[in-house]
């Protein structure tokens, strides 16, 4: 009773205010801002409160939908508005009583024309059906099919004694929100209400799985329009208003209420290029490979799936480090061990981290990248949650170190029970050994799938402070504050549109069905509605020479991967695809923008096409490398080429790239493939950047054996089905459709680049000139044999030479990191198949940046040198493997039937180091490293990674320890 009469006091408080709101309007930051007016006063337009995504307030200013419109209305006609905001009844009756100029969302009425003027409706409210997709409802025809399920409506709601009347007894929630959420939630199986505000809130609360799934049968009552009403007396407001309405394109129209449906009200204007300053791009030079942690079990945001991490949270920094260059070592534990390591400094981030006061005192925040809801899990159905003390007498599960574990502990004692892992968490609910468990939505819904516990429903959702859901960051260890600052700015350079497609495809539909991987898709009832109109059938282009991806054969008909890629759409939905002629990529390319085809069969995302179209997941990468001459020596980067011609085709995506990340680089833009490759045999170009698969089929088309791979750019090629933008409804079709491919599908359809078959052609026209030669040819063998020979022999040594150039480290001259990922491997397999012990151990300079600071970079390499001849001095067994890891981090791999032999080798290096002074110029410069050294006797089910992992921490511990020391772990301790 306490609890009704505050939710009561609460309300008439919150109108009380509203009611203020309409005397005295929103303050200026809510009016509508033009660069005329006329001479006119402010319009005095009455606006519905608290009614997302239409309107509302968020901090002084309203937003919504309507706003955004009545905005455009305003720029068009030259009016300015003043916003007045309360709840339908009291903006209605003071626009009635003369109080306002004009009132927004109002419905057409007969009896309300005699007094108002009504434009034409800018909005048509649809009332539909929302269901879990994991959880379908089957087809709902009629009301007599809802009878059955439990339906949930906000209370009040105009069309409810309808379903009363018709033996439905319905649910009622406070809000369209908590209906959402109930949804969810599973406390209803099916929900009814306005499309646009359900889509809104679904999407808000990241609640993917949630889709419409037909209108509500309500007949009339489905439909509510929407307008601006101006008093009779006003006609020449009303025409203005009119006539601004009219003025905005349908497109701009529908861009506006895209805006609000899928992205929440975020902007759909491309984000600005994103470029890093100098001084940006010298400190990630300086840091070098960055340790990023992420929760091995904390999917679907990053967990491991067949030894891969995985999730949404992996393919954001998948899209950080594309963006700024940043190289990632991922270090995968658990969410204890791994705060542990970021607060000991042993990793630089940490993924899926909530911010707190606490946590601020060593850690900088990114902003969030994305929120989830947390909920108390349980096989109680009596069990219902309303806040912590609600819980009291229960047995509770949490996670360590989890942000809200203290508040929790505080309140419940020794009911709350800390797990290291998520997964036990759950396995401890299955048993009975815990009445609820403390975890969010998606991570709890995963779980409960994986172990396949039955019978498992949601008693409610945690909110703290009032506030419900969790903030998901980049936390940055305080050293490295700068990083969060580049994080952040690389953040705000993604996209709505790719942060919606990232989150599709691990929160939507499609991570389930990845999940089960049938190869089979479901349309909604929308997207079906939508292709009828279109009869079925989509245009589309093509790159005609990007073989073999995607080109024309010699009967100008569509071939390669992209061709059986439609084919197999069009078996699955039965849509046709018809291909649009084009001359050339650019060519296509403006036919995309110019809206003659629908998509783009195979493109990969760039900031300039994002103007214009949407793109799917991708659903093939292809390795993206760079091509030299035979005698061009290896490169680690493509920056080494700068200020020297390279070559790329004219329109692909890389161009764009390539120019915004190295702008040192003088690309040269040539028309095709078979130019590109000419042009450097010539020696016109010193490289071609191109991919793995279109450089081999045409260099064995056109027989080049004089070229050769010398590099691979940071980024594959990420190819996608690339569609109008202008068209929502059709990136969600195609999407479905790219997530039905299956594995198998997916294998097959790498065959397609993999192995490349060339079909040879003969001109009968030229056999005689061939055998007119025939005698001149047998005359020249001999020759040519003896001369063949010589030319072997070079370039026999040639390649030997390469191939040792493209494994060493210039400086140094040990391995580099290319060398290391090839013998690392090779060492751990070996020591598994022979059970023989495997070391490895990670060295690393101390204090180097100090001296490079006050030596200069010529006595730091200096230092690395001498540091590298005398670990080959205490190094020179057959399976030992020495490799410059990078900046100033050495590897040592070797094999041991001792392990205290390695410890005594590596120490008596550590010593001979320190003890040798360096000389230069008039100084000498004393060097020491910390090593840390993993080692064990790999059994079938270990990982190198798992050894290079436990070396890193032992890394970071010598560190810790006072540096100049060797620290030791066994792997399996």
């Amino acid at each position: 009773m306490f609890e009704q009469s505050t939710r009561v006091f609460k309300t008439c408080l919150l109108w009380l205010v509203l009611s203020c709101f309409i005397i005295i309007g929103v303050p200026g930051g809510a009016k509508a801002e033009t660069e005329q007016t006329d001479g006119l006063p402010p319009v005095s337009i009455g606006i519905v409160a608290e009614n997302k995504p239409y309107s509302f307030i968020e901090g002084r200013s309203v937003n919504g939908f309507s706003i955004d419109l009545l905005r455009e209305i305003a720029s068009k006609s030259g009016l300015e508005f003043d916003f007045r905001i309360g709840s339908w009844p009291e903006i209605y009756s003071a626009f009635q009583r003369g109080e306002l100029d004009a009132i927004d969302g109002i419905s057409y009425e007969s009896q309300r024309a005699r007094s108002i003027l009504f434009t034409a409706p800018y909005h048509v409210r649809e009332t539909v059906l929302m269901h879990d997709v994991d959880r379908p409802v089957g087809k709902i025809d009629t009301l007599s099919d809802l009878k059955n399920l439990r339906v949930g409506v906000v209370e009040d709601i105009y069309y409810r004694n309808l379903l009363t009347e018709n033996g439905i007894t319905p649910q009622t929630y406070s809000s369209l929100a908590d209906l959402v959420r109930a949804l969810a939630f599973d406390w209803v199986d099916i929900i009814i209400g306005p499309r646009l505000t359900l889509e809104f809130s679904a999407n808000e609360a990241g609640f993917r799985f949630l889709e419409v799934t037909g209108k509500a049968p309500l007949g009339r009552l489905a439909l509510e329009d929407l307008r601006l009403g101006v008093s009779r007396s006003n006609p020449d407001l009303y025409e203005r208003l009119k006539a601004g309405l009219e003025a905005i394109p349908e497109q701009r129209k529908a861009e506006l209420l895209r805006r609000w449906q899928e992205f929440g009200g975020a902007s759909l204007a491309q984000p600005p290029d994103f470029r890093l300053t100098s001084k940006q791009r010298g400190y990630l030079n300086d840091l070098g490979p960055v340790r990023v942690g992420l929760m091995r079990d904390y999917a679907p945001f990053s967990f491991k799936d067949g030894g891969k991490l995985q999730g949404l949270t992996v393919d954001v920094l998948d899209r950080l480090a594309d963006l700024t260059g940043l190289q990632v070592i991922p270090v995968a534990g658990q969410w204890s061990e791994l705060f542990a390591m970021l607060k000991s400094g042993q990793i630089d981030v940490l993924a899926n981290m909530s911010k707190n006061q606490a946590r601020e005192v060593f850690t900088r925040f990114t902003e969030p990248y994305h929120s989830i809801p947390n909920v108390a899990f349980t096989l109680d159905e009596t069990l219902e949650f309303n806040g912590l003390e609600s819980l009291r007498g229960y047995t509770i599960a949490l996670g360590s170190d989890i942000y809200y574990e203290d508040q929790v502990v505080r309140i419940l004692g020794n009911d709350a029970r800390v797990f290291s892992t998520q997964e036990a968490m759950f396995q401890a609910l299955s048993r009975g050994d815990v009445d609820a468990v403390l975890a969010a939505l998606p991570n709890g819904n995963f779980w409960i799938r994986e172990l396949q516990i039955p019978g498992v429903h949601i008693a409610g959702e945690l909110k703290l402070n009032g506030q419900s859901g969790e903030d998901l960051r980049f936390g940055v260890t305080r050293p490295e504050a700068p990083l969060a600052d580049i994080l952040n700015q690389a953040l705000s350079a993604i996209s709505a549109t790719e942060m919606r497609t990232i989150e599709n495809r691990w929160l939507g539909a499609s991570f389930n069905r990845n999940l089960r991987q049938t190869g089979e898709i479901e349309l909604s009832l929308g997207e079906k509605e939508w292709l009828e109109q279109r009869h079925s059938a989509l245009t589309y282009c093509i790159d005609n020479d990007w073989l073999p991806l995607e080109g024309l054969d010699s009967s100008g008909h569509h071939v390669g991967l992209s061709a059986e890629v439609l084919r197999l759409f069009t078996e699955r939905s039965g849509i046709q695809f018809n291909r649009v002629p084009t001359r050339s990529w650019p060519e296509a390319l403006e036919a995309a923008q110019s809206r003659t085809c629908d998509l783009l069969s195979l493109a990969m995302k760039t900031p300039e096409r994002s103007r214009y179209l949407d793109f799917t997941e991708p659903y093939v990468q292809v390795p993206n490398i760079v091509l030299g001459r035979i005698e061009a020596p290896f490169i680690e980067s493509v920056a080494e080429l700068r200020e020297k011609p390279v070559g790329v085709v004219q329109g692909y995506a890389f161009l764009e790239l390539l120019r915004n990340r190295y702008p040192a680089l003088q690309l040269h833009e040539v028309s095709d493939e078979k130019e590109g490759l000419r042009l450097l045999q010539e020696g016109k170009l010193a490289g071609y950047v191109t991919t793995l698969a279109t450089a081999s089929y045409h260099m064995q088309d056109m027989g080049l054996a004089d070229l050769k791979v010398i590099g691979r750019i940071p980024a594959d090629w990420s190819l996608s089905v690339a569609v109008r933008n202008d068209q929502p409804v059709l990136l969600g079709i195609l999407q479905k459709l790219v997530d039905s491919i299956t594995p198998s599908e997916r294998s097959e359809l790498e065959g397609y680049w993999r192995n490349i078959h060339i079909e040879q052609s003969v001109d009968y026209s030229i056999i005689w000139q061939i055998l007119a030669v025939v005698a001149l040819i047998a005359a020249l063998l001999i020759y040519w044999n003896r001369k063949l020979g010589v030319l072997n022999r070079e370039l026999a040594e040639a390649n030997e030479t390469l191939a040792r150039l493209s494994v060493t480290d210039d400086l140094t001259q040990l391995g580099n990191r290319s060398y290391f990922d090839q013998e690392f491997r090779k060492g751990f397999q070996w020591c598994q198949r022979h059970e023989t012990g495997y070391a490895i151990a990670m060295v690393d300079a101390d204090l180097f940046k100090q001296i490079n600071d006050t030596y200069g970079h010529e006595a730091g390499d200096r230092c690395l040198i001498k540091l590298a001849e005398i670990m080959r001095g205490h190094f020179r067994r057959e399976t030992d493997r020495l490799s410059r890891f990078g900046g100033e981090e050495f590897v040592i791999c070797t094999s041991y039937q001792d392990r205290n032999d390695v410890i005594n080798r590596l120490d008596s290096f550590r010593r001979a180091l320190e003890q040798t002074p360096i000389p230069f110029n008039d100084h000498e410069i004393h060097l020491t490293v910390s090593i840390g050294l993993a080692t064990d006797i790999p059994s079938p089910d270990d990982t190198p990674a798992e050894f290079l992992r436990l070396a890193d921490q032992a890394l970071y511990a010598a560190k810790e320890n006072g540096r100049n020391r060797l620290e030791v772990r066994a792997v399996k301790e």
